[in-house]
């Protein structure tokens, strides 16, 4: 009985199933949410069964009364095409998602399947067609990257060289159709394989489905027929399960859109710098997840921030004053804007020059732009009007090499087979030329003051601009070739590079070099351009590379920047300094964050240290040196503050510790004592020593309430109540060199002679637990994560391994990278971020969550690092090393990486930019905040 109640019910559906497809042909059903598919066919044989595939595909096991998972579109019509046909295709074309070509010697023959992929090609995406051959065949020739055109002879012509890789097709078998036996093909296999790329769910995951959803058709009739009520429950509970499986249908869908932006950020870091970004940030909104997160932090570091390509070799590359537009100039002689936050050429180019463009300047309101050429000419262009204003300055005398602008705007000098000055508003010459280099000028710069101009060439020479008369002789350096000049923003220093390689700072009153030349790289320098604070010099050389220079102590800041092919014919700092364009030979003009994870300032000179700290508030560095004497530096200054702090013990190590609030700093050698910062004076008597023991002591820690006070010597390590003054309770029977206290206070953790840590209950004194024997060396360091539930280690055999600190199991892979042994540890104060020092002379940030190295590591010492900490605030890192200085690195981009592309970005994420950088399937989502 319920076989036969099975069957009715079967053929129940099947008929209501008719019914929909018999209303839809005569057009009295409209659907307001479009077509999944579209069917392109021609010819009789296709069209016997394609009523099949149509039903199989919108039906998929769906009861009668709920739409179909899918629609297709099929015209059941068989006229040619005319106005009022084509116009009903068009609509079904222009409400479809896919477009499915059943490909064959007469579709590829067909006008009506012509026009069909003529219109979708122009409308959708090629990776929206899919291929179904129902006679003939398709090769692809994977040596061509394309359809093989002689054997593929089910192809429509408009659809070769349109796919970039080999895509997946169907082919069906019809000559059970062309025998007569009126058998069908296989239209399950071929529905399903339809309605798996459309719906983006594995075929076996539809078949399961359509199995559970037939089954709960069965029993809903049967329920049907006994009780209405609980029809309407289990109709009920479909509809959730229904919006259950959808969920999870466009989960899958969107962490798999996000996996391909991922690909595409990782793929463009370097040649589309802010696609990469977009892409990137685009990827952490669709799927908010570590891997996704940590796409959007690589972006964020990166220095390459823009990439601008041109046709020709580009010799000159400005800032405007605002810093909005980027203006370029090279072998073509065409001046071209960029917009700096979106790297898209701004307004028209100015085309004017007979040959290529040497040099440009603007004015100093940013409203006029200078350029020279290899014409021998500089003409002046309004930068808004995009015009020339007036005639050009013509030198008559062959090239000129560079052009500047004086800061009051009024004066241009031009450098070249001749010095010459000349009048802004008038556009002439102001005297004859200006003798003093033995061949020609290659560069000019004015000094912020505008009282002094130098050229260079031979040598460097300094002019007054009043009188235009040379001031003393020129600077020599070695004799070679000087290919560009620059002065500091203060006018105190020049800087002249040359084709020696040196870069040689010049003081400007004295007329002598400042030390020895930056650098001896072996090949030259062909460009120099000082940062708006003064405190940094860019470099850009033969080889295609940029260096940073540190103007006070004379030495490169960090690895060079790379990416050039060619010789860095150009510099430049934005007005801000956050950002370095330089132009190459190689046809383009690259951009490079300078700020991020790199150097702020000079470097703290401390002296020799054996031992230093950062204060809790990271405003203050304690160092102590030899001589019994701790000094405190200001971190933002770089100065020391107040005279040194005399302890008076004669240890050969120290270890400093600064209390939770900054006031106390524990000074640890042979003994043990606390002393008032602000006051420099000791805080009571030492912390006596226990149980006769005398050596030192090698590790010193506060307690987050700064009430304890922990101390490790070699046989054992102490707990001290800070306010009685005494020890409290028994020693933990362990020799370690490292200590730490959770947030809460309740755990310490301790390194062990066997290269392990174990955790202590602070209140009994007992051991809780201790980690595996990971580290296959002495561990260095040990940092609780701000949450406690992580502690992170640090070992001499080169790695940093994250703990679980209930389980006491390591957490993921060991964190490999340093060529030495890593000698500190600390975590960042929102937990995200992990730094290490090393005795490889760098420090590195980890992600947390996913493991992974973020950026290049950050390279200024000149020996074994060996304290890490973060600021209160997690934006800096301060580092100290053996090299007897401490360094002040930007690292804020690390806090919060969303935040800083939307900053950096500057309203150039806009929604246009998802739906052109974003494949299909996500909802589109605002990529930064409104405000």
């Amino acid at each position: 009985m319920l076989k036969g109640l099975s069957a009715r019910v079967r053929g129940l559906g099947t008929a209501f199933a008719r019914l929909r497809s018999s209303l839809a042909r005569r057009g009295r059903v409209r659907a307001e949410i479009g077509y999944g598919v579209f069917l392109s066919y021609s010819g009789d044989r296709d069209r016997q069964w394609l009523p099949h595939l149509q039903r199989v595909i919108e039906k998929q096991s769906r009861p009668w009364y709920k739409p179909p998972r899918i629609r297709v579109f099929l015209d059941y019509s068989g006229v040619s095409i005319g106005p009022q046909l084509w116009a009903k295709i068009e609509a079904g074309l222009a409400r479809s998602d896919w477009l499915v070509v059943l490909a064959s010697p007469e579709a590829r023959a067909s006008v009506w399947v012509d026009r069909e992929i003529e219109w979708w090609l122009g409308h959708r995406s090629v990776d929206t067609i899919l291929l179904v051959v129902t006679a003939g065949q398709l090769v692809w020739d994977e040596r061509r990257g394309d359809w093989n055109p002689g054997l593929s002879t089910a192809l429509p012509a408009r659809l070769a060289g349109r796919f970039e890789q080999q895509p997946v097709w169907k082919s069906v078998d019809l000559r059970h159709l062309d025998s007569g036996t009126g058998s069908l093909p296989d239209i399950d296999g071929v529905a399903f394989g339809i309605a798996s790329v459309v719906r983006g769910l594995p075929e076996d995951e539809l078949r399961s489905e359509g199995l559970r959803d037939t089954r709960r058709n069965l029993r809903t009739a049967r329920i049907v027929a006994a009780v209405l009520g609980f029809l309407f429950l289990v109709a009920s509970t479909v509809s959730v399960i229904a919006v259950v499986e959808r969920t999870k249908a466009t989960r899958q869908r969107d962490h798999a859109v996000a996996q391909q932006l991922i690909t595409q950020s990782s793929l463009l870091a370097t040649r589309d710098p802010f696609g990469a970004r977009l892409k990137a940030l685009a990827a952490w909104r669709i799927d908010p997840s570590p891997e996704t997160r940590l796409e959007v932090l690589k972006a964020t570091v990166n220095p390459e921030s823009g990439l601008l390509p041109h046709s020709w070799p580009v010799d000159s590359v400005a800032f405007s004053p605002d810093g909005r537009m980027v203006a370029s100039g090279g072998g073509d002689g065409v001046v071209r804007f960029w917009d700096t936050a979106t790297q898209q050429k701004a307004g028209n180019a100015l085309v004017g020059h007979h040959r290529g463009v040497t040099s440009m300047a603007f004015g100093p309101d940013g409203r006029t732009l200078a350029s020279s050429s290899f014409d021998g000419t500089v003409r002046l262009w309004d930068v808004a009007g995009r015009r020339q204003i007036g005639a050009p300055f013509n030198a008559h005398a062959g090239t000129i090499n560079a052009v500047a602008y004086s800061p009051d705007g009024k004066t241009l000098v031009t450098a070249g087979d001749s010095v010459r000055v000349w009048d802004v508003a008038t556009h002439r010459q102001i005297g004859g030329p200006l003798g003093g280099h033995t061949s020609s000028a290659a560069a000019v710069a004015f000094s912020p003051d505008g009282r002094t101009f130098a050229t260079a060439g031979s040598g460097v020479q300094l002019w007054n601009t009043g009188t235009r008369a040379p001031i003393g002789r020129a600077l020599r350096g070695d004799g070679a070739l000087v290919r560009s000049v620059a002065f500091s923003p203060d006018g105190r220093t020049l800087a002249s590079a040359s084709t020696d390689g040196g870069v040689q700072l010049w003081d400007t009153s004295t007329r002598s070099p400042i030390g020895k030349p930056l650098g001896s790289p072996a090949t030259w320098t062909e460009s120099v351009a000082f940062s708006p604070d003064g405190a940094v010099l860019a470099a850009g050389y033969e080889d295609g590379s940029v260096r940073l220079w540190d103007v006070v102590r004379h030495t490169q800041m960090g690895a060079p920047f790379t990416g050039h092919t060619g010789t860095a014919r150009a510099i430049a700092f934005s007005p801000d300094g956050a950002v370095l364009a330089s132009s190459s030979d190689d046809t383009t003009v690259r951009l490079r964050d300078v700020r991020t994870q790199r150097q702020v300032g000079a470097p703290l000179g401390i002296g020799e240290q054996e031992a230093a700290a950062l204060s809790p508030n990271g405003r203050t560095l304690a160092v102590a040196g030899p001589r019994s004497a701790v000094r405190f530096w200001n971190v933002a200054t770089r100065r020391q503050t107040g005279d040194p702090l005399l302890h008076g013990d004669k240890g050969l190590s120290f270890i400093l510790s600064f209390s939770p609030d900054n006031t106390v700093l524990a000074i640890a050698s042979h003994g043990l004592r606390l002393w008032d910062v602000a006051a420099r004076r000791s805080v009571g008597e030492p912390l006596p020593a226990t149980h006769g023991v005398t050596s030192f002591v090698t590790a010193v820690a506060f307690s987050p309430d700064g009430r304890t006070l922990a101390s490790a010597r070699a046989d054992s390590v102490h707990l001290w109540d800070l306010a009685a003054h005494r020890s409290t309770g028994r020693a933990l029977d362990v020799s370690a060199i490292s200590v730490a206290f959770s947030p809460d206070g309740r755990t310490l953790a301790t390194d062990t002679e066997n290269d392990t840590v174990a955790l202590w209950d602070v209140a009994t004194h007992r051991r809780v637990g201790e980690t595996p024997a990971r580290h296959t060396a002495q561990i260095t360091a040990v940092a609780f994560s701000p949450d406690g539930r992580t502690f992170a280690t640090a070992s001499r055999d080169n790695t940093v391994r994250l703990w679980d600190a209930a389980t006491r199991e390591q957490i993921g892979d060991a964190l490999t990278g340093h060529r030495s042994g890593v000698t500190s540890v600390a975590f960042s104060p929102n937990g995200t971020t992990l730094a290490t020092g090393s005795m490889d002379r760098t420090i590195r940030l980890w992600d947390v969550a996913t493991g992974r190295e973020i950026g290049d590591p950050l390279d200024g010492h000149s020996a074994d690092v060996t304290g890490v900490a973060f600021s209160p605030g997690g934006s800096t890192i301060v580092s100290w090393g053996s090299d007897n200085t401490a360094r002040v690195w930007n690292v804020e981009t690390t806090v919060d990486p969303v935040r800083s592309l939307c900053r950096w970005a500057r309203g150039a994420f806009t929604a246009d930019r998802w739906r052109d950088d974003v494949p299909p399937g996500p909802a589109p989502r605002a990529l930064c905040p409104a405000s």
